[in-house]
């Protein structure tokens, strides 16, 4: 793949983005926006789709020595990847109990288990209403 620049312009991530909103871009067009630019060789959708198979779903734990380790990653680029999980992080942990967002397979057990528990608790309060009213 050459140089973004060598892209028609409707197909570049940022012009995407403008024309039809985040949800029409994939995860690495995401990130390539927030990367701004790639290296000798790679562009910055090259280099987004590289972290994105790297990291895949560990990445919202990246840290920064782990983007570095990445040819065309710099200290520059890493913080801003970096910066932006913990923002949004932050965001998430302010939204209220962390009982109501799934972000691992464990938080979706545990929701499910309390859904359960729940369920056979009003089942238990029903059984109960009903012997007392015989």
């Amino acid at each position: 793949m050459g140089k973004i620049k060598d892209i028609p312009k409707i197909d570049r991530p940022r012009e995407r983005f403008l024309a039809k909103g985040p949800d029409a871009l994939s995860k690495s067009e995401l990130l390539a926006i927030l990367i701004g630019s790639g290296i000798k060789g790679k562009n910055v959708k090259q280099l987004s789709e590289q972290i994105i198979r790297k990291f895949g779903d560990k990445f919202l734990d990246i840290k920064v020595d782990n983007l570095l380790e990445i040819p065309g990653i710099g200290q520059a680029k890493a913080l801003q990847i970096v910066s932006a999980l913990a923002l949004i992080k932050r965001f998430y942990e302010e939204l209220g109990p962390k009982d109501n967002i799934v972000l691992s397979s464990q938080d979706a057990i545990s929701l499910t288990s309390d859904i359960r528990d729940k369920k056979r608790n009003i089942w238990y309060a029903c059984i109960s209403m009903q012997e007392m009213h015989y």
